[in-house]
């Protein structure tokens, strides 16, 4: 095979998905040979700004058209979310042996790059093709409950593709997605984009849209962000230092400021560290913790506003929905739980009280019923707490 016509220098004999793809890659007609050189090139232009180019967009969709091409990409992508991905590192010491080191990338990286961004071009049953490309973005933005190695480029190709795929599977991919990526997470910006991009294909309208994209800002479901490194903290953000930011019922938010003694500080907006903590740790990551405690209290404050603008309106939701994106979320949830509610069964019985806070309540109405927000007597159940800064001297 002539230098011209091989595709064996995209791949990568030390890369675990190189290996499982080559046989395949190795043995294809020339108009495939051509899609896959072709798609190798990838990494000359899609980088931190996340742009496809026109002329590599154009060329891609035309070799798409030969027979079995999007069979391919189907395969290579489904090879991508499978297993370790595209960096096979999803062990713990593995992850944390590699931070800080300078590696020359793999040469397939441009090839799986490529393959991530050319999926987004398919219109043939694009459910199964959606599942794999969410998984692969997933374990490459590191939104999983195991280690797994970052790669920004990959998983924005991946959120791309998702935006330019018809149907409502596929958008139903990409509101799980905006919910357990983490806006600070650098390519988040595709995956907003693409989540607008979909719904307005699909018509959802844009109250929709905003009850569904509410930043959880990495809150667990109790309302807390455990921060520090690798194995003391949230996955996707490793520290200099131990903190621990919580929104409470109260509605107010606090950072614990941890000391290596174990000594615990809890501060209040806007979020000073105690005395000396930035010289025991890392300036920017206290910088760092300081913003994203700001960031939940921004979200909290316009989703008291969002709803109680709703209160009035007579909207209804499904109990399903309301659990999702009202009593569950980590922020939502909270401004939820502070209003009055009703709910509505097909029993002739009319609208009910429903205490949010409740679990026998709200957990055990079938998903046949209605929930709204009350007209009347719509304000707060309970005031906002008062708690105090602690621990004294603040930096």
């Amino acid at each position: 095979m002539s230098e011209s016509t091989s595709v064996t220098h995209l791949l990568d004999p030390d890369n675990a998905w190189s290996v499982r793809v080559r046989d395949r890659l190795v043995s294809l007609p020339p108009d495939l040979t051509d899609l896959v050189r072709h798609l190798g090139t990838a990494s000359e232009f899609w980088n931190w700004r996340y742009k496809v180019d026109t002329p590599w967009k154009r060329r891609t969709r035309q070799l798409l058209k030969a027979d079995g091409a999007e069979d391919l990409v189907r395969y290579a992508v489904r090879e991508l979310a499978a297993e370790r991905s595209f960096h096979g590192a999803a062990e713990e010491n593995a992850v944390i042996r590699e931070l800080g080191q300078s590696r020359a990338d793999s040469p397939a990286r441009g090839l799986a790059i490529g393959f991530a961004l050319a999926a987004g071009w398919i219109r043939q049953d694009p459910g199964p093709l959606a599942a794999d490309l969410a998984l692969l973005a997933r374990k490459n933005v590191q939104a999983m409950e195991v280690y797994y190695k970052v790669d920004d480029d990959l998983a924005g190709a991946a959120f791309a593709s998702l935006g330019e795929l018809p149907g409502p599977a596929v958008l139903d991919e990409l509101w799980d997605l905006h919910y357990w990526v983490p806006s600070a997470r650098h390519p988040h910006k595709v995956l907003a984009k693409s989540v607008k991009k979909s719904a307005a294909r699909l018509g959802v309208p844009p109250h929709e849209v905003a009850e569904r994209t509410v930043p959880r800002h990495g809150l667990e479901k109790d309302g807390t962000l455990t921060l520090g490194w690798i194995g003391r903290g949230a996955l996707w953000w490793n520290l200099a230092l131990d903190a621990v930011i919580s929104v409470h019922a109260s509605g107010q938010v606090t950072v614990d400021w941890i000391d290596k003694d174990g000594t615990t500080t809890r501060t209040t907006h806007p979020f000073r560290s105690p005395t000396g903590y930035k010289s025991r740790t890392w300036s920017d990551d206290v910088d760092g913790v300081r913003r994203q405690a700001k960031r939940i209290e921004t979200t909290l404050a316009e989703e008291r506003t969002r709803l109680r603008a709703l209160t009035g309106e007579g909207r209804t939701w499904c109990a399903d929905d309301w659990r999702r994106f009202y009593r569950d979320h980590p922020v939502t949830g909270v401004v939820t739980r502070s209003l009055n509610w009703e709910y509505e069964v097909s029993d002739g019985g009319g609208f009910r009280p429903l205490d949010p806070g409740t679990d026998s309540d709200a957990a055990t109405l079938p998903s046949t019923a209605r929930v709204r927000l009350r007209a009347e007597g719509s304000g707060e159940r309970g005031g906002a707490g008062s708690e105090t800064d602690a621990g004294g001297n603040l930096e």
